[in-house]
């Protein structure tokens, strides 16, 4: 196998392989949207060009605009003149573009403008008379005690400030843009408990010829109410105190209506997750009989029978077979009902990619039973796509996949992908099943082929990995890995004596363990998560190395202040009560973490040197290039059989979406296991850049070493994408 001949035709019918699988899945079955979106999107965009075409050539004639260029003044008509062009000019629909462009002009703060019309035969004339151009001023608040200014005027400008951005520094005076922003204020009060509040229409003051406008509003804040005495009345089933618990977090916010209607849904939930279907909650407060400004409120349950789950039907499947998701609800026939459970298969069910839309309706069968209703629309189960990158180590990446998400109408995905490096080429087959044997026990097959250029050595590997793993809680999942591998070091410069074993099989047999606390793992990470793996190499598995490994890592994400509850009054002018400074310092984390491993041979055996552990780089320690922190044979990392990393990093806001990191980075490599420890630490400080994605942030680091050995370089880039550690 050995021989260089037969290596290259290994690889070369290795890639014959994936080549022809990616190939074929570039003319799999060609699926049509069922709704037809793509296609009315297409048609409006098609009606949208047409009236722009026919607002711009049109005989209509504009005079006076000066503000405006005409082009813009026709596209904000075009659907009036394509009616007239289609319909013909009459005095109405004249009228009525002159109406729009006067509106128009008012809403970008000319306040004066008039725009008047004539009838020239079949041509349109619109007389526009502009005046001048106000912005907003000065705002004042008079009267308003207990929420400052700046945050009212944040609301008042609301409206205005959704058009034109956070980036304009001179608002324009729109008026009823101003009337909506005095009822975000008066709704400001009213969700802070002042039920009674005035906010009375502004005052303007008008200067510098009408330029600019100041504005002056009066506001009567009044008595502020909070939630009094609770009393609850029906069948209440279960302690008056527990079921207190269950609001006690909206009893301690200020008394609102939407509050109290909250209280109702609180507990229908609360029951529900019992088991109670059909509960029924009514809450009423009566302000006028508050005492101290502390409203009683009175709430009746009438809670039904307990429901318990009957089985599942399902419509609307074209391509996958129906017990597929039936038998995903198969193991709730006979549970008590809990549309949390429901709401957990429902998002399960999403996850797969299998469907576009998915509704789960409990209807009512037999006395206290429940059938579960399922409307299914499938959604695209083929994809074939490219994808490019770049890696401070690897260089530029060029990939290509398919990828089956329904494999033969089971549900079974299926990915094959080919990817190229400037370090080497790789080809992967991997196919899923979540529910093996209709179990919770999620399958993993993976057939793969690559080869790699290492500083140093290069390889080619061929091999197989199966993973089976299972969920024990929503946070916590066990795994059991066994692979099987044929690797070759085809070339090398480092010392034989450094290489250990250039070809071999590797069959190892190991398990894995992960607790992951973390509330969004790709872009928040905030919380802990510790993994552990141990895998065995020997003999019996048919490997002709012997080894055994193990790996643990832990880290923390800190943030330094919880998210808080922001009522959102109005989207655009943020949260009530919540400073920049505050939003900035709740976007802020300190991450630690830390990870070790080690590898033995059985028997004293050499560990082959694409077995060892290496240290350094973007996700070690960052003021080493990759795999350079460690024992070195003529330059090149020879690696070793104890690591250690110890990483913390402070990451805050820019700007947007774009993120600083200060960090410091500590970690070891040591050439044999009997040594582990904590002796040689190298270390690292630095500066990066993150850009946060949907899917995790785009990084860009450098870190210094502080003590430098002769031949070191004084410190490393790193550009990766994903989190440190």
């Amino acid at each position: 196998v050995g021989h260089p001949c037969v290596m290259k035709a290994l690889r070369l019918a290795t890639l014959f392989c994936f080549g022809t699988l990616l190939v074929a899945s570039a003319f799999a079955q060609r699926e049509v949207d069922p709704a037809g979106v793509a296609e009315k999107k297409k048609a409006e965009r098609r009606v949208d060009k047409q009236q722009e075409k026919v607002a711009q050539s049109s005989n209509v004639v504009i005079n006076g605009a000066s503000a405006f260029k005409e082009e813009a003044l026709r596209s904000h008509l075009k659907e009036q003149i394509t009616a007239i062009a289609e319909l013909g000019l009459t005095a109405a629909r004249a009228d009525d573009a002159a109406f729009l462009l006067e509106l128009f002009y008012r809403k970008n703060g000319y306040a004066k403008a008039e725009v008047g019309y004539g009838l020239d035969g079949n041509r349109l004339r619109l007389e526009i008379a502009e005046g001048p151009r106000t912005t907003v001023g000065n705002i004042t608040f008079v009267g308003n005690d207990h929420i400052v200014t700046d945050k009212l005027s944040e609301f008042l400008i609301g409206p205005t400030r959704e058009r034109y951005g956070k980036t304009e520094k001179s608002l324009p005076f729109v008026k009823n843009d101003l009337a909506e922003g005095v009822d975000l204020v008066r709704r400001l009060y009213i969700s802070e408990g002042y039920l009674n509040v005035i906010v009375q229409e502004p005052n303007y003051s008008f200067s510098a010829g009408g330029a600019q406008v100041d504005l002056a509003i009066a506001v009567v804040e009044g008595r502020q109410y909070a939630f009094g005495d609770i009393q609850f009345a029906g069948r209440t089933v279960y302690d008056a105190e527990e079921l207190r618990k269950e609001t006690s977090d909206l009893l301690q916010e200020p008394y609102t209506d939407r509050r109290l209607a909250d209280i109702p849904r609180r507990l229908q939930a609360y029951f529900k997750a019992r088991g109670y279907y059909d509960v029924k909650v009514d809450a009423t407060g009566d302000p006028a009989a508050a005492r101290g400004g502390r409203v009683p409120v009175r709430v009746t349950i009438a809670p039904g029978p307990v429901y318990y789950f009957e089985d599942s039907s399902v419509t609307g499947l074209q391509r996958l077979r129906p017990s597929y998701v039936t038998k995903r609800f198969s193991k709730l026939s006979g549970k008590k009902y809990n549309p949390k459970i429901v709401d957990e298969k429902f998002r399960e069910m999403m996850k797969t990619g299998l469907f576009s839309v998915l509704q789960i309706r409990p209807v009512q069968t037999n006395g206290d039973r429940l059938r579960l209703d399922i409307t299914a629309e499938e959604a695209k189960s083929k994809e074939f796509g490219f994808s490019l990158g770049y890696g401070s180590y690897v260089g530029f990446i060029v990939g290509a996949s398919y990828r089956n998400r329904n494999l033969f109408g089971y549900g079974r995905p299926i990915t094959t992908s080919a990817e190229y490096s400037s370090r080497g080429y790789k080809g992967e087959v991997l196919f899923e099943d979540p529910y093996l044997f209709e179990t919770d026990l999620h399958f993993k097959l993976r057939l793969a082929a690559l080869t790699y250029d290492f500083d140093g050595y290069s390889k080619f590997e061929v091999g197989a990995r199966f993973e089976l793993e299972r969920e024990l809680t929503k946070q916590y999942k066990l795994g059991a890995v066994f692979s099987a591998r044929h690797v070759d070091v085809t070339s090398a410069s480092i010392a034989p004596q450094f290489l250990g074993r250039t070809s071999y099989e590797a069959n190892s047999l190991g398990f894995t363990q992960t607790l992951d606390l973390r509330t969004n793992p790709l872009v928040s990470p905030r919380g802990v998560v510790i993994d552990n793996t141990f895998d065995y190499a020997g003999e019996a598995l048919g490997s002709q190395i012997e080894f055994v490994r193990s790996t643990a890592r832990v880290s923390y994400y800190l943030p330094f202040a919880k998210d808080k509850k922001i009522i959102q009054v109005n989207p655009t002018a943020g949260g009530a009560g919540e400073s920049g400074w505050e939003r900035w310092f709740r976007r802020s984390m300190l991450a630690v973490g830390a990870r070790a491993g080690v590898i033995q041979g059985v028997n004293g055996g050499q560990i082959p040197i694409d077995e060892r552990f290496f240290n350094g780089g973007a996700n070690s320690v960052r003021s080493f290039a990759e795999r350079d922190l460690g024992p070195m044979d003529r330059g090149n990392p020879i690696g070793g059989e104890f690591f250690s990393v110890f990483n913390i990093e402070y990451t805050f806001p820019v700007f947007g979406e774009l993120q600083m990191a200060v960090f410091g980075d500590a970690g070891n490599l040591l050439s044999r296991a009997e040594d582990a420890g904590l002796d040689n630490l190298r270390y690292g400080v630095g500066l990066g850049l993150r850009y946060q994605l949907p899917i995790g942030p785009l990084r860009l680091d450098y870190g210094v070493n502080p003590d430098r050995r002769p031949g070191e370089a004084f410190g490393a880039f790193h550009f990766s994408f994903g989190f440190a550690f």
